[in-house]
């Protein structure tokens, strides 16, 4: 982008240039030679007059024009001049003429000749004849190449200005828009305010205002549909609740099987429902921004915890081996987005352990959790998969397809690192989820 500004601002510049300095060349070599052609034209009349005026008092020779040179001459002039009779033969000549040959014919007037610019003047009066005065074109040449070479210097300073200028500006404009582009890249579901006005131009004001209007808009709306899961949620808990407590008390008075494989059914129909109620009211404190605390905390007694509860909610605690962590691990994750994040990693170890080895958690390092269950291994694109919103493992799996969407959003907003084995390191077999906690300090 850079180059192409400059590129459409510099490439008519250097255009301009160019014609400029033509435009220079022509008028002040059509000047100057005018202003030189007078001057030859004034010397020849001058010679012409002082030879009519000799001849008619004391007659004219070789040493007059000598004299008149002498006097009228200035020393680095390079004019030459000749006095002719009426048959245009030479009588009198400048003694710097050197090898200098007058051009034949001689036509009256201004002409150039031998690198020569000469005037060719007659007198009215047919004995006096006629004188020429002639001066090298080098002088004028010099003259011009200088102009040319000084107005070339100076459009060359100009553009080399012009050229920084335009470097910084453009830098300049491609900086503010880069910072406006990286500002609205940083807006996301948790972050809609209105951009920064600073140091942005006016001309794109207009749709800055139109952007953030749709991020307002955007912003009401997802506000509301959060307030809604959360509240659809929390409403749906109490009757749940009564549910569960109901079917346990006609579980508890029927003594049929068939009967009580019914209200069993209905049992675990209303634990998935309440699993599910549990998982949406986590996405909804995900997506409200849960992640940092202001003051670091010590998370390794949050840890603990939940490594003793995922134990007592296994099947099989003795397949469950926990490595605990020791001392203090000062991190800034707020500990209910460490206890989601932790929660939904333990249960998918639990509910897809399905080989003989043990599912092992290991926080035994500061900062660092890492969690392994032996199972049958995943494709990568089955990975990709599980990691959207809504995606099961399996058709037929007790899941919703949200918990490893809540723990990646709750790792981005908290810095946490979650990188993912399938299978395992230095297995064929298995899944290993490794879990990195951001450091801080009081």
């Amino acid at each position: 982008m850079v180059q192409s500004l400059l590129g459409s601002l510099l490439l008519p510049g250097l255009a301009v240039m160019v014609i400029g300095v033509l435009i220079v060349h022509h008028i002040f070599k059509e000047e100057y030679d005018e202003l030189l052609d007078a001057s030859l034209v004034g010397k020849a009349h001058l010679l012409l007059e002082f030879i009519e005026t000799t001849q008619g008092s004391t007659g004219f020779d070789v040493g007059s024009l000598l004299d008149f040179e002498n006097q009228l001459r200035k020393p680095d002039e390079r004019s030459v001049m000749w006095a002719l009779d009426e048959k245009g033969e030479v009588y009198a000549q400048s003694k710097t003429v050197g090898r200098f040959p007058l051009p034949a014919p001689l036509i009256p007037g201004l002409s150039t000749s031998d690198g020569h610019r000469l005037i060719v003047l007659r007198s009215d009066q047919p004995e006096t004849g006629s004188v020429v005065v002639a001066e090298p074109m080098i002088e004028r040449n010099e003259a011009i190449t200088d102009v040319v070479i000084g107005v070339v210097a100076g459009f060359i300073m100009l553009g080399m200005l012009f050229g920084l200028s335009s470097f910084w500006a453009v830098r300049r404009s491609v900086a503010m828009i880069a910072e406006l582009s990286r500002t609205i890249a940083e807006k996301n579901e948790h972050n809609l305010s209105p951009i920064d006005r600073e140091n942005v131009f006016s001309e794109i004001t207009p749709a800055i205002d139109t952007l953030d209007g749709l991020m307002a808009r955007l912003d009401r709306a997802m506000t509301a549909e959060r307030a809604f899961a959360t509240n659809a949620a929390h409403e749906l808990r109490t009757p749940v609740a009564i549910c569960q407590a109901q079917a346990q008390r006609l579980r508890a008075k029927l003594s049929a099987p068939d009967q009580i494989e019914n209200i069993v059914e209905i049992e675990t129909g209303l634990k998935r429902l309440e699993r599910l109620i549990e998982r949406l009211l986590q996405l909804s404190r995900a997506q409200s921004g849960l992640g940092l605390t202001a003051v670091a905390t010590d998370v390794n007694p949050v840890i603990k915890l939940l490594m003793t509860e995922m134990r007592s909610r296994s099947a099989q605690p003795d397949k469950v081996q926990l490595n605990f962590p020791e001392g203090r691990c000062l991190t800034r994750v707020d500990p209910d987005a460490l206890g989601i994040i932790l929660n939904n990693i333990f249960d998918n170890a639990l509910k897809h352990a399905c080989g003989p080895s043990q599912t092992i958690i290991d926080a035994s390092q500061p900062g660092h959790v890492v969690v392994f269950n032996d199972c049958d291994p995943l494709s990568s694109t089955d990975l990709d998969r599980i990691k959207q919103r809504f995606i099961r493992r399996g058709a037929l799996s007790d899941g919703y397809g949200l918990g490893l969407s809540i723990v990646q959003d709750l790792c981005a907003q908290s810095g946490c690192r979650l990188e993912i084995y399938v299978p395992s390191k230095n297995s064929p077999r298995g899944f290993a989820a490794d879990l990195r906690l951001p450091k801080g300090k009081n």
